[in-house]
This record gives C-alpha cells, sequence and structure tokens, in this order.
C-alpha cells in the first residue's frame, strides 16, 4: 500500500458511516483491519507521542496521581504514563484498540476502558488530576466534536490540568476530513478550564502539519 493509502481507508469508512448521524463505528473497523495485518492507521507510531514526552520531561512535578488518556489507541501514550508513577485510566471507543493496548503492555498498571467520548461514563467525569487529550477531537466530525470537548474537560478535578494536542487551521480557513484541523477559537472555552499556555508548532512528520500544545486547568 502506498503512504496515503492508510488516510484514504479512514476517509472511505468515515464518509460510509456519515449517514448515521454521530456514529465513530468506522473506527471499530480500522482497528480490525490493523489487526488482520493492514496498515491502515496513520497515527499508529508505536512510540509515545513526542509532544507528551517532551511536556513530561519539563515538568518538575507531574500532576497526579490520577491521570486518563482520551482514545488511547494502541496505548503508548498510558504505559508511558504509567511508566512515570502516575495511576492511569485509558479509554478509546474502538473495542478492538483496548485489546490491542493490553496485549501490548500486559505489565503496564493502566486501567483500559471502552467508551465514547460523546457519552461519556459519569463515573469518570471530575476523577483526574491529569488528562491528555491527543488527536481524538481533530478525527471526529463536528456534530459529535460538540459533545466530546465539553466532556473532555469533565474529566478533570477542579484544578486539574490537562494537555491538548491537535492540528491547527486559522479561523477562516476551510478544511476536508477527517482529520479536522482545529481553530483555537473552538478549543478556548473559559467557561470550562482556563488557558495557560498555547503553543503552535510545525509537526515533523511524513505530512508535516502545524499544531496546537495547549496546556489547561479547570476552573475550581
Amino acid at each position: 500500500m502506498s503512504e496515503t493509502d492508510p488516510r484514504a481507508k479512514l476517509r472511505e469508512l468515515q464518509a460510509r458511516y456519515a449517514a448515521q448521524p454521530g456514529s465513530l463505528g468506522w473506527f471499530e473497523e480500522l482497528y480490525q483491519l490493523y489487526r488482520e495485518g493492514e496498515p491502515v492507521l496513520p497515527w499508529a507510531k508505536l512510540k509515545p507521542n513526542p509532544p507528551l514526552v517532551e511536556w513530561v520531561e519539563r515538568q518538575e512535578e507531574l500532576p497526579g496521581p490520577e491521570a486518563c488518556v482520551v482514545g488511547c489507541a494502541l496505548g503508548d501514550d498510558p504505559a508511558y504514563l504509567a511508566s512515570k508513577g502516575l495511576r492511569v485510566t485509558a479509554f478509546d471507543v474502538a473495542p478492538t484498540a483496548i485489546e490491542l493496548a493490553r496485549a501490548r503492555f500486559p505489565e503496564a498498571a493502566v486501567n483500559w476502558m471502552t467508551a465514547n467520548l460523546a457519552e461519556l461514563p459519569r463515573e469518570l467525569r471530575g476523577r483526574f488530576d491529569f488528562v491528555f487529550e491527543a488527536n481524538t477531537l481533530q478525527a471526529i466530525p463536528a456534530e459529535v466534536r460538540a459533545k466530546a470537548l465539553p466532556a473532555v474537560f469533565s474529566l478533570l478535578k477542579p484544578g486539574g490540568v490537562m494537555l491538548l494536542v491537535a492540528r491547527a487551521r486559522e479561523e477562516n480557513e476551510s478544511v476536508q476530513g477527517p482529520p479536522w484541523p482545529l481553530a483555537l477559537p473552538e478549543l478556548t472555552r473559559p467557561e470550562l478550564a482556563a488557558m495557560e499556555s498555547v503553543e503552535k508548532y510545525w509537526d515533523g512528520g511524513e505530512l508535516p502539519s502545524q499544531r496546537w500544545r495547549i496546556v489547561y486547568r479547570r476552573l475550581g
């Protein structure tokens, strides 16, 4: 398969599910294909997210001990945070993703869960000192993201910290996805959490793109 095929397959499946408003079932299909050996996950780097590692290494003390990883995919980020001594809960909407993550990191001190961010289980709300969200919001259509974005903030305890990473776009820039790069006003929610820092940087991957790295603190 060519380098662009994984993204083409993602868009093909997402378009098929578009007739079912709010459905995220294409993620489960993608992970099932990946399990069968198809290279269909453009985000499967099989290592912790570099912006997360860079941020963690800059901290004198991590917020904790309770941490959550949103859209944990194949489990690299939760396993990394667990190795830093945090008690990690990690969830993904695709059951097969959770199955693969458990198999890859059987010794990691991670509570793996299947959960839909847009229909977040009540027991996860207001529970975490630290939340990491990378590239999940940009991968879901606007009608689902409208529910998912407030849900991300609701994971935090009062005073809790979230690190968010996402593709960036200008406010008036039109985009076609998935993924759908996000404008800063979409991510500015002062009624939910205060922005402590905002970085815009170039991702040096195979398909370079501008990204946000934003640190929030939930209001008390």
